[in-house]
């Protein structure tokens, strides 16, 4: 009787080596915000509140893994049509942080949520369902215009917040899952013309401050000095951090407040000055492919086409989220606002990540067909 529970359990594929790398990696996130906070009275409530949400993500995680994720791909049009009214709902009535709307506040508590950071990792569910069922259509061209509207219409919300990273996010998202489903070269050749053409329409009407990140990259000697002192100060973190680091709550541009949104935006120079190359960087980016190797692992393994895309979708969130915080700390890329996965201080962030964790468990515990006998 035990040995066909055993079998019929869909438990038994659940990934114990996933869930420990994101728990390592959560854990090492708490120690150095709490590093990063020291020294700042107003922020240091911080690392207690990161625990927390690190504890509903967990709950989230599990529950999400309970449900079969063809729940969710079954119902993805309501996902998306809620996730367009939470994204008009910001515009409409969200609240003001930084001259943008990116949140929701909930009355009554202290709690604000932003949908964006949900959409991305529900547009793999979503966009992975609409995949699958037009797979028969991939070559057509309306049908790559017609992925492009699905889309398009809430990046472009996103757009109006200002959030120019995760917009970017949303398009990298449509264009690996995109590719994986069999886009002809021809398309992408097209859509390149046209994604160059965009930009260039779109640039005059990006937010003074995303003109100036763009405008610092590009030229940082004609840059203002305010505009680049903390893409500095980061450089300064990491080039100072050597091999080994300075040791925990030593780092002096983060614990002397040179360094600024050392919290979130610019964690890794955190990391990167007090823990060096060895116990810091290289952890940290160890851990993020250990977990992205494990999520693809279980893309492979499926042989269910929605199942694969909400995989692979995922892993190119947190691919993209490392790739380009890391990139703007060491100057390769302009400054998004984009967080370092599991890492950065965020409730919205690490909760949506762990529910991606969970989504992908669901997929892999379903991967194949329950045993009977």
């Amino acid at each position: 009787m035990v040995d066909q529970v055993r079998r019929t359990s869909v438990w038994r594929y659940f990934d114990i080596w996933l869930v420990a790398a994101v728990l390592l990696l959560t854990g090492y996130g708490i120690l150095m915000i709490s590093s990063a906070v020291t020294g700042a009275p107003l922020q240091a409530g911080l690392p207690a509140d990161q625990v927390q949400w690190a504890i509903i993500g967990v709950v989230l995680m599990l529950v999400v893994a309970t449900i079969d994720y063809r729940v969710f791909t079954s119902s993805h049009w309501y996902i998306y049509a809620g996730l367009l009214l939470t994204l008009v709902l910001v515009l409409v009535a969200g609240a003001l942080g930084n001259d943008t709307r990116r949140w929701i506040a909930i009355p009554g508590i202290d709690i604000r949520i932003q949908p964006s950071e949900f959409g991305r990792i529900f547009l793999p569910v979503m966009f992975g369902q609409f995949l699958a069922g037009r797979r028969d259509r991939i070559s057509r061209f309306s049908n790559t215009i017609t992925s492009l509207i699905y889309v398009g219409v809430p990046i472009a919300l996103i757009f109006l917040q200002p959030d120019l990273g995760m917009s970017i996010l949303y398009i990298s998202v449509w264009f690996v899952m995109i590719w994986l489903a069999g886009l002809p070269l021809s398309h992408f050749a097209i859509l390149a013309v046209l994604g160059i053409g965009t930009l260039a329409a779109v640039f005059p009407f990006l937010a003074d401050y995303q003109q100036e990140r763009i405008t610092t990259f590009v030229n940082p000697e004609d840059a203002d000095e305010d505009d680049i002192f903390n893409i500095e100060q980061a450089q300064i973190s990491i080039g100072s951090g050597g091999w080994w680091g300075k040791g925990y709550l030593n780092g002096t541009q983060s614990q002397l407040g040179f360094l600024r949104v050392q919290h979130t935006d610019f964690i890794f120079s955190v990391v990167t000055e007090e823990m060096g190359l060895l116990f810091g960087s290289l952890v940290v980016v160890l851990l993020i492919g250990f977990i992205l190797w494990r999520i693809l692992r279980v893309a492979w393994l499926t042989p269910d086409l929605a199942g694969k895309y909400i995989c692979v979708g995922i892993a190119t969130v947190i691919f993209f989220q490392t790739a380009v915080n890391i990139g703007m700390n060491v100057r390769l890329v302009p400054v998004t606002g984009l967080t370092l996965p599991f890492v950065s201080y965020g409730g919205s962030s690490l909760t949506t990540l762990f529910i991606g964790i969970g989504l992908v468990q669901s997929v892999l515990m379903r991967h194949r067909k329950q045993e009977f006998g």
